[in-house]
């Protein structure tokens, strides 16, 4: 018997559930009065969760959410979670990853009924064109395009094209109607999703080999400022996309969420000639009802 206790005591001791209470706006409290929400969970000597995380609606202890937690403040979700509203009924149910929502994620309204998402393209820069001097020129050789995108918007689809003056002109006319022609707006989300760009191709002619060019898309109005007064360029700053003497490109862009304006910076490089930069720029905006 005796020599039975070292294994005993090598095994894990199973750590008990705490509970932790949360006011309304999901800050930590102690305050009993404030208690809006409670959490169940195991955890480790680290103090983090190891076991499913349950969190409960005060002071009914109807249950709010369950999954589980590989970061808490802020929370990120991994695996398989649901939420319900405060009456019991479902709210949410789909597989997370690192916090991300993946592909199966439902949802359903407070009445029952399962909300369904769509999403469709909306001109965000119809088509506008900026004039560029030559660098060797007193005249301004840069342009900068802003793009105000529409609240939801997941991604955007682009078409730019710079060329030098006496060139013959391109043939298109927006991005959006490229989507319309082109593209099935759920399944073109899918691929932006999957590679997070992806070059399209585009029916315009090509410009002149003489053409030379160097771009940005930015979501920042510091490194818009900076492209201007910098003599076009741009360091240290947010970039979503950049290119040199790629001077017609027509691409699908993931946008991170919450974004709202963009700033197309485009920099005639020739030394000789004067350019014309013609851009249209296409939201995948996600509607849910």
């Amino acid at each position: 018997m005796l020599a039975a206790f070292p294994a005993l005591a090598q095994q894990p001791i199973l750590s008990l559930p705490d509970t932790v209470y949360f006011d309304q706006n999901w800050d930590r409290t102690a305050v009993p009065e404030d208690r809006v929400f409670a959490r169940i969970t195991r955890r480790g000597p680290d103090g983090k969760s190891m076991s499913t995380v349950r969190d409960y609606y005060l002071p009914s202890w109807q249950k709010q959410w369950e999954g589980k937690l590989v970061r808490e403040q802020p929370d990120v979700a991994q695996g398989v979670c649901t939420s319900w509203y405060a009456t019991g009924k479902l709210q949410s149910r789909g597989t997370y990853l690192q916090g991300k929502p993946q592909a199966d994620l439902q949802r359903w309204a407070e009445d029952g009924h399962l909300i369904a998402c769509r999403f469709k393209y909306q001109d965000a820069l119809p088509l506008s064109t900026g004039k560029m001097g030559e660098q060797l020129s007193t005249t301004r050789s840069r342009q900068v395009f802003i793009v105000d995108l529409p609240a939801e918007t997941v991604g955007i689809v682009y078409r730019l094209d710079i060329r030098d003056d006496g060139t013959p002109p391109i043939s298109w006319n927006s991005a959006v109607a490229l989507g319309a022609a082109y593209f099935n707006p759920t399944a073109t989300l899918a691929s932006m999703l999957a590679t997070g760009t992806r070059t399209l191709s585009s029916a315009s002619t090509a410009p002149t080999a003489t053409t030379k060019c160097h771009w940005y898309i930015v979501p920042d109005l510091a490194a818009a400022e900076e492209f201007l007064q910098r003599k076009g360029l741009i360091s240290n700053k947010p970039v979503y996309r950049q290119a040199s003497n790629v001077c017609a490109e027509t691409r699908e862009l993931v946008l991170a969420p919450g974004t709202r304006r963009l700033y197309l910076c485009v920099n005639n490089d020739n030394d000789l000639t004067a350019a014309t930069a013609t851009v249209s720029v296409s939201a995948l905006v996600k509607g849910c009802e």
